[in-house]
């Protein structure tokens, strides 16, 4: 979370809540692998080719936005006939996706019946009620799609790197093992709400400090 946060310096810098999900899950990339980071952030971009070491599998070409979630089930479908690799993109949820992308429920349900190695990480921000939208991706389109489908769909807190980390660990290893494509839902707290519980780094240090892993703070000069 601090190297997201150190990327920043220089473009466009990503939203603390969320550099637990990016940090957490881009861990798991691995030389062969095709990731498409989440839109509008340069930060998670760079930490994408950073991890996959030539570069060429972090996706630096402007995507149409409305056939993201298809564009990365074709390349899962390119990596699963290559035998090689996984495909993990990025998305935000809500009435944002009703303008901006079309057929992503058909994407993962045909990524489904295909046993893609796909992996789609959500960034689910609590909306107010009434915003949303028939066509957009909220808990309710992803929970009827993962019942009519059987995708699997891991629920966890997106200001949780432990968290996000472990669930990141199953999707990717299903995957791997060719058992088919599954979703990560990072619910994340409403855009107004700032509170300190929920920056991802405090998050890590209060996990870090209640198992005695946080390292002592230096002594200042002069005390014993």
């Amino acid at each position: 979370m601090q190297r997201c946060r150190e990327l920043s310096r220089g473009t466009r810098p990503a939203p603390a809540r969320i550099e637990a999900i990016l940090a957490a899950t881009m861990l798991h990339l691995e030389t062969g692998d095709f990731c498409s980071p989440l839109p509008g952030s340069g930060v998670a971009a760079r930490l994408a080719a950073e991890r996959l070491g030539d570069h060429s599998g972090a996706s630096q070409i402007p995507q149409p936005e409305r056939q993201r979630v298809a564009m990365i089930a074709g390349a899962a479908l390119a990596l699963k006939l290559s035998g090689q690799g996984i495909a993990l993109g990025f998305t935000h949820t809500g009435a944002a996706t009703a303008r901006t992308e079309q057929g992503w429920s058909e994407a993962l349900a045909y990524a489904t019946r295909a046993t893609l190695p796909f992996v789609l990480v959500c960034a689910a921000v609590q909306a107010q009620r009434g915003t949303q939208k028939a066509l957009a991706m909220t808990w309710e389109t992803m929970s009827r799609l993962a019942k009519s489908s059987k995708l699997p769909v891991l629920t966890v807190d997106g200001t949780d790197a432990v968290a996000i980390y472990r669930v990141m660990q199953e999707a990717t290893h299903r995957a791997r093992q060719g058992d088919g494509a599954a979703v990560i839902w990072c619910a994340l707290p409403a855009m107004g709400d700032r509170s300190a519980a929920n920056d991802p780094i405090r998050t890590m240090q209060r996990y870090l400090k209640v198992r005695g892993l946080l390292p002592a703070a230096p002594a200042k000069k002069g005390t014993r």
